[in-house]
């Protein structure tokens, strides 16, 4: 069991939380689509564990990621005109490039260069990788022209044209959206409707109708988080694995239900503050891209908008935007635009912030109580000045690799295969 002060502890990220503070020293931190910041279009308001920042793209593809409140008189950069390399404010005209510099105080005039070159202007490393761009807010790196190592993420190399993503801003907890993601056993139950549509698809073997079967769960530690294996038993002794890739704290990958190397799918969950997050849902393939309702995990006609996966969410009143009527009439869950939307809905019941120590976890929560401890571990090596899992400060780049779907014959175990390699 968790108790209430380990649960605020993983689940506070504003201020000086600990997990906040670890967030921010040891982890590239994710915050858009690449198609959110178009060359020299809006600024983009971006939240982070509490704090508010502006990002933006210049004319020559660069990215500059700012506090969001102008060095000069505080107001939002937010309201600014991206012109050129650089951003302008539009209350003193005064203008800032991509690298955080001041390039123009028109209101300084004397010796307006000097002055120019005096004043601080707090900005960030990014990288971009895979269709999303990530921040550095970490102390070491931001004056640096080398941040430290990105992790070798399996989706950060498929092409364009072979893959997808969304984002929806879900207003509930972090973990609440992570262990959505690590917990198998809600699949065959929450997504019955999205199981039974995906077992027409002649591209989707028909392990779906496995899945309605609740899984038995194995763990292993890994130097970046966790591997976390739903093993369902088939017939003739067979079994159904299921290996899920946990790089914590924010990224969790899942098997496509397409067995195929360099295939998943992924779920990243970046706390915005306490009581929200992002939640970015991709799918990447060595084959070719398709959109989710080809595969699956959209209603045919609705529209995926990638900048909004999930929409229309709703509060407590409104039952987070169920629709009680299409459940009269056979729908299950009464959450039919797409399958994101489902899990949203449970995360969003559960309460801005869960209390965990009231669960009653059962045995089919193995990888989500593993995923806790990691972090509670994490957080223990960080207070001792040792590196936690993942750690992005480390000697070299965190390399993670794919999630595994594989039917195993009898008397083979998952963790001897590598999950890189599929079998039907």
């Amino acid at each position: 069991m968790i108790t209430r002060e380990e649960n605020q502890r993983i689940a506070r990220v504003e201020g000086d939380a600990p997990m906040g503070c670890l967030m921010r020293e040891h982890y590239w931190i994710p915050f858009a689509l690449s198609s959110q910041l178009q060359s020299e279009g809006d600024p983009l308001q971006v939240r982070l564990l509490g704090e508010n920042y502006v990002a933006f793209r210049a004319a020559d593809g660069r990215i500059g990621f700012f506090d969001e409140l102008c060095p000069h008189r505080r107001a939002s950069l937010a309201l600014g005109r991206v012109e050129g390399n650089g951003i302008r404010c539009i209350f003193h005209a005064w203008k800032m490039d991509v690298s955080g510099k001041v390039v123009e105080a028109p209101t300084q005039l004397v010796k307006p260069k000097e002055f120019c070159d005096r004043v601080k202007v707090t900005h960030f490393p990014v990288h971009e990788a895979g269709g999303l761009v990530w921040v550095w807010l970490g102390k070491a790196g931001q004056s640096s022209s080398s941040p430290p190592h990105f992790p070798d993420l399996p989706f950060s190399h498929a092409r364009e044209g072979n893959r997808w993503a969304g984002v929806s801003l879900i207003p509930c907890n972090w973990m609440q959206g992570v262990e959505g993601a690590l917990d198998s056993a809600h699949v065959g139950v929450l997504h019955r409707e999205w199981m039974r549509g995906m077992q027409n698809l002649k591209s989707v073997p028909q392990v779906t109708t496995t899945l309605q079967n609740p899984p038995r769960y194995e763990t292993q530690p890994t130097s970046y988080g966790l591997r976390a294996a739903a093993l369902r038993e088939r017939p003739e002794g067979r079994t159904y694995a299921r290996v899920s890739q946990y790089f914590m704290p924010f990224v969790t990958l899942v098997p496509a239900d397409r067995p195929a190397p360099n295939e998943g799918y992924y779920f990243i969950v970046t706390p915005v503050d306490d009581v929200n997050h992002l939640l970015f849902f991709g799918y990447y393939s060595e084959r070719s891209r398709k959109p989710p309702h080809e595969i699956g995990l959209a209603a045919p006609g609705v529209p995926a908008d990638p900048h909004r996966f999930v929409r229309a969410l709703g509060d407590r009143s409104t039952r987070w935007g169920q629709d009680r009527e299409l459940m009269r009439q056979g729908h299950f869950t009464g959450f039919p635009q797409n399958i994101i939307q489902e899990d949203v809905g449970i995360q969003m019941s559960m309460g801005e912030i869960t209390d965990r120590s009231l669960e009653n976890v059962s045995s089919s929560d193995v990888a989500i109580v593993q995923a806790r401890r990691t972090l509670l571990k994490a957080l223990e090596a960080a207070d001792a000045g040792k590196l936690p899992p993942a750690s992005a400060r480390g000697e070299a780049p965190v390399q993670i690799a794919n999630p595994l779907d594989v039917v195993l014959e009898a008397g083979v175990r998952w963790d001897g295969f590598s999950p890189d390699r599929a079998a039907a």
